[in-house]
């Protein structure tokens, strides 16, 4: 598959229409998941909230990231108009998502590797946001599909990264308490 301008759009629309279903999938299987697991619990930490929060709009913004160039295209607009404009809003995008990642992580982080955990999370994001700032006005990419198409990926890893932490998480703590009773004492 060609992700460069010499590449047709349909190329590039294919992987969209991909990740669109990608994307929603992720979303509904992680609501499917949160429900069992917050079913019967009377008390949910922050992080846990904040988790399921990432995956929820990470897939969903992977979506509409997905769902933007498919609309731009629908209205026979240029390619590299289209990808100049979904390159933005993409970037727009991204700024929104760091700043409420991090205005909502800023209470459940409580040690050294969360705070690493989420910079590891965010700073591919603000480096996808530059690159797509770059797409848009035509500096050293040349109104691609590429830059948008690593937005989508980033934000449907991030996705990934924590529904696995969600789906884990009660699995190794369950763990870790059998293990802690198992202890002999002495």
């Amino acid at each position: 598959m060609k992700f460069n301008t010499e590449g047709t759009l349909l190329e590039s629309l294919d992987v969209l229409m991909l990740g669109v279903e990608a994307a929603i999938a992720l979303a509904g299987f992680a609501g499917i998941i949160a429900t069992f697991q917050f079913a019967g619990a009377k008390e949910t930490r922050r992080a846990e909230a904040v988790g399921l929060t990432m995956i929820l709009q990470f897939s969903l913004l992977a979506a509409l990231m997905c769902s933007i160039p498919l609309l731009l295209n629908s209205f026979g607009i240029a390619q590299t108009v289209v990808w100049a404009i979904s390159s933005l809003l993409t970037a727009f995008i991204y700024i929104g998502s760091i700043y409420n990642q991090i205005r909502s992580a800023r209470r459940a982080i409580r040690t050294l590797s969360g705070v690493r955990f989420l910079l590891m999370l965010l700073l591919p994001g603000l480096c996808i946001t530059v690159i797509n700032f770059m797409n848009t006005l035509n500096i050293f990419f040349h109104r691609e599909p590429g830059p948008v198409i690593a937005g989508i990926l980033w934000g449907l890893t991030v996705a990934s990264l924590m529904f696995s932490r969600l789906l884990l998480r009660p699995v190794w703590r369950s763990v870790r308490t059998y293990e802690e009773a198992a202890k002999p004492s002495g």
